[in-house]
Formats: structure tokens, sequence, C-alpha cells
């Protein structure tokens, strides 16, 4: 090989290594649907929530349904899509500043071991802070039977967050490992958000991309991972205001999240 193939050869090297580097960095892809079944979805093509696969969340005294409410308006299908909102309480409706909507499947739809896949647009306003996240489907009492949140956004940031709870995490028990994280998303945007879970480990997915695991340890802590024990149901939630998303700024109200499908499946 001549001195000018040789500086051709070294030189596509350099330029290629940022591309080689940047594809061994990106996430791996969401597994093949030939794996899952689908056995549940709205897609939100009627006039008004399915009642048979929906419940409203009602208040209560936690910082994410401290301000739910049951008035309609708040939980609304348009054209194909779920808005939750929050908003300014009308003057003479309520004691409190601010009202939201709120749906779950609890009692109603539900999957163990399962994949759960949501397309949703995410709207910005301080101390907003909407949610997709599943609990368990069962008595069992928080956080013993954990909690897996798809995806809680605040206010204007530009990215996501993906966790999971448990006795194990939230009482910070030993071994500790990652039970959290962030990824970019354009928050202007309808985006994918899914997980998927076994009896090993839980996945996190956005737009079809790997984007966080949380694994069972071996040997396994108590009550480190009881995800695998009981089905699921999801809550998708529109809240505002509370200790970690900070106070809200009713100059940017009405605010909504809005949802185009939701998706349960099992593995075949």
């Amino acid at each position: 090989m001549n001195r000018k193939n040789i500086f051709l050869f070294f030189a596509a090297i350099i330029l290629l290594m940022p591309a080689i580097a940047l594809a061994a960095d990106k996430p791996a892809k969401s597994p093949s649907r030939k794996e899952w079944k689908l056995v549940w979805k709205d897609d939100f093509k009627g006039k008004k929530i399915d009642t048979s696969s929906w419940t409203r969340c009602k208040a209560g005294t936690s910082d994410w349904d401290r301000h739910m409410s049951g008035l309609d308006s708040l939980c609304r299908v348009e054209n194909g899509v779920l808005q939750l909102w929050g908003i300014n309480t009308p003057k003479g409706y309520d004691e409190r500043p601010f009202i939201t909507g709120g749906v779950c499947s609890k009692g109603l739809r539900s999957v163990k071991n399962g994949r759960f896949e949501v397309r949703a647009k995410l709207g910005c306003a301080t101390g907003f802070w909407p949610a997709i996240w599943l609990m368990p489907d069962s008595k069992i009492g928080w956080p013993y039977g954990g909690e897996i949140d798809i995806m809680e956004h605040l206010s204007y940031e530009d990215i996501a967050y993906q966790t999971v709870h448990s006795a194990h995490t939230y009482y910070s028990r030993e071994p500790k490992s990652k039970n959290g994280n962030t990824t970019a998303i354009n928050k202007d945007e309808f985006n994918i958000y899914a997980v998927e879970i076994n009896e090993s480990e839980i996945r996190f997915y956005i737009n079809g991309e790997h984007t966080f695991s949380y694994a069972k340890m071996e040997p396994t802590p108590k009550e480190q991972y009881p995800f695998c024990d009981h089905p699921f149901y999801i809550i998708l939630s529109a809240q505002l205001g509370g200790t970690w998303v900070g106070k809200v700024n009713p100059d940017d109200l009405p605010v909504k999240m809005e949802i185009d499908y939701v998706k349960f499946y099992e593995r075949r």
C-alpha cells in the first residue's frame, strides 16, 4: 500500500470514529412486537370516556391527587384524544385554587408481567406535573406492592422521568441500586412511553428506544422486586403543584395533557 493509500485509509478511520462511537452509545430498539399480544387498547374514538375501562381520579391528600376534581370538562375526549386539564378554579366552584383531571383503570383493566404503552403530548406550565404510572391491582399497600412511573414531567423541562418504587427503594435499604432515569424529549410533540415487566427486570422505553432497566437483584433482598407478583393498572394524571414540582403560576393556566392511545400487551 503506497503512502497516499495509507493516508486515505487512516483518514477514513478517523472520520468514521464519531459515527462508530455514536452507534455504540445509541440505546437498543424496543423488542419485536412478535413477542407481545395486544390484549386491550383505548384509542379514544368515542365522544366520552369509556366507563368500562376508566374511572375518574378522586381528590385526596397526596401531592398527586390534592387538586383532582370530578368536573367533566377536566377529562374529555375530542378528535380521538383524551384531554386531561389543569385550570384555575372557576369562581364559586371550589375552595381550592386549582383543579385537575385524571383517570385510572383500577379494577377494570390490568396486566401481570406485561407491556404498557401510551402515546401522549405534555402541556407545559410552571407547577404542572403530568404523569403516566402503574400501581398494583391488589389490596397490598404502598410501597410494598411497587410503583412504576412510566413517565413524569415537570413544568417546562426538556426531560421525562422514569422511575420504580418499592419498600426497598423507599426505605433506602442495602444494597442500593439506581431506580430511575431521565431522558431528553421533545415536549411539544407526541411521544410514546412504554414499560415492560418480567420476572427479572423492568425495561423502560421512549419512542421505541430503550432508556433504562431496573433489575431484580440476586440474591433478592426482601421487598426489592415485588413487580412480577401481581397485575398492575394504569393512572393518567394531570396535577398542579406539590413538593417536587413546586409552586403553580396561575398565569400559565389552563394547561392540558393529551393522550392519543393506551395499550396493554401480554407475552405470547
